[in-house]
This record gives structure tokens, sequence and C-alpha cells, in this order.
């Protein structure tokens, strides 16, 4: 992002949100000498528990689609939930 703010969005129940790690093949002369790897986690104002790893970006030879589904109640064990008006955030 061009600046210390980010991005804010403020999505519906229901909505669904792509993130996108774009691959860095082939390099090109403005490319970095090494491919930079992310991890983006899911968290929110209050400390519980463990970090919640939403994505590694560790592909760089292919782009990678990661999405968020936007629900109060997952039918996924390991899936994502949401609550009407609570701030969340991705770092």
């Amino acid at each position: 992002f061009s600046d210390d703010k980010g991005y804010v969005l403020y999505p519906q129940i229901g909505d669904r949100l792509d993130l996108i790690c774009p691959g860095s093949e082939p390099p090109g002369p403005r490319a970095p000498a090494e491919y930079e790897y992310y991890k983006l986690y899911l968290v929110s104002c209050e400390v519980t528990g463990a970090p919640n790893l939403l994505l590694t970006c560790d592909k760089p030879n292919s782009d990678m689609r990661f999405t968020i589904k936007f629900q109060e109640y997952s039918p996924n064990l390991w899936g994502h939930e949401f609550k009407t008006n609570q701030d969340y955030f991705i770092i």
C-alpha cells in the first residue's frame, strides 16, 4: 500500500474477498533479486489465542488466490466466522 493507513473495506455478511499473491516469474528488469514471502494473518482488536494464519504467499512461479467468504457460521471446522459490526484486520 502506498501509505501507512492501509486499505479499509466494509464487507457485509455473504460478501467474498479475493486475496491474490502475484507470481514473479519470469523475472523482469525491475523484479527484485529475491522473491519476498508474506504471511497474512486475520486478527481482531482482542488478543485471544494463537495468531490466525490466513495465507502464506510462497509460490513465486505462479499466482495464488485465497477467497474469504464473510459468514457468521462456517460449515467447515477450520472456516472463518465473522460477526456483524465487529472489526477485523488482515496484517
